[in-house]
């Protein structure tokens, strides 16, 4: 059964804590009220919020570190309108040159910190998996099935992001179902598949344009007990994850 419309989920909670100034000033917003509240009693949904300010600080303090000099202006105005013929260089060309350099310093660090921000935002997605993944309450699927095609039908019935081509090792596994969830608003999905050695390989499926410009590494990395690799596949980004041996999961997946 739904819930009722009424009932502040972490989805909707999430939603509206992106918005969540970082210095506070929105505690007593009673917008927010019921998004906190749901925060302070769901210990997924608070990791989430906590890692999320502590993401928003470090961009806010980035960007608060980027403001040109305060009289910069006016003292190019004025070198602009001064004219001492006793310098050997003019004024004006050194003023224009400074004022380039401070620009492009600009540009080069709000770059920067927008490169940070998507490099740290794919691991908050990859570790809001993995924290999903080893919930004591795991498996929660939409669908439990063995069978891979019925899976994806449920999750094109869901409007969610499907597996893209797989090796056809992978594909002739048996399922042990599927999800579609969301993260920071972006629909994805989950495909379980059953390894022969009883561990699950986790396929995560998501628009890559959730994660545009970061470049993953292409090779498998351990994180907590976890194997993990990304990659890019027809317009998607695909997260396979499993606990299972690395010799097992070759086999499967290169």
């Amino acid at each position: 059964m739904k819930k009722p419309s009424s009932e502040m989920t972490n989805e909707a909670a999430k939603f509206l804590l992106n918005t969540y100034r970082p210095n506070g000033a929105d505690a007593q917003d009673p917008v927010f009220r019921a998004a906190l509240d749901q925060a302070a009693h769901d210990p997924e949904l608070a990791t989430w919020f906590k890692e999320q300010r502590s993401f928003d600080s470090q961009i806010a303090a980035k960007l608060a570190g980027i403001q040109p000099p305060p009289h910069l202006y006016s003292a190019i105005l004025a070198g602009i309108a001064t004219r001492l013929p006793a310098r050997r260089f003019p004024m004006r060309p050194i003023l224009a040159l400074a004022a380039m350099l401070i620009l492009c310093g600009t540009i080069l660090v709000t770059f920067f910190v927008e490169h940070l921000s998507r490099t740290a935002s794919l691991e908050a997605y990859q570790k809001a998996n993995l924290t999903m993944l080893s919930a004591p309450s795991w498996p929660q699927l939409d669908l439990v099935t063995d069978d891979f095609s019925r899976t994806q039908e449920y999750l094109a019935s869901m409007k969610a992001p499907r597996v893209p081509d797989l090796p056809g090792a992978l594909l002739n596994l048996p399922t042990a179902g599927c999800k579609a969830l969301y993260w920071n608003n972006q629909m994805l999905s989950l495909t379980c598949f059953r390894l022969p050695d009883g561990e699950l390989l986790h396929v995560f499926v998501i628009d890559e344009e959730a994660f545009k410009s970061v470049n993953p590494a292409a090779d498998f990395k351990e994180m907590d007990g976890w194997h993990v690799k990304f990659e890019r596949c027809n317009g998607m980004l695909v997260m396979f994850v499993s606990r299972a041996p690395m010799v097992e999961i070759k086999k499967y997946i290169l």
